[in-house]
């Protein structure tokens, strides 16, 4: 039978720590460029919006 050793253990978190860290880097980076291109066509909503409340009608 397969004995594990302290260093195994210790090995195993290290990986898990650093694929949390990862990923946690990955999902913060998704957000925050959906963030940026949510915001963009927000932006040109408003302006358009805008625009049309201050174009004078005739």
């Amino acid at each position: 039978m397969h004995r594990r050793y302290r260093w195994d253990y210790k090995g195993r978190r290290g990986q898990t720590a650093v694929e949390y860290l990862l990923t946690t880097v990955l999902l913060a980076t998704v957000f925050a460029g959906m963030f940026g291109v949510l915001q963009g066509a927000l932006k040109k909503l408003f302006v358009a919006g805008g625009i049309v409340i201050l174009t004078p009608r005739q």
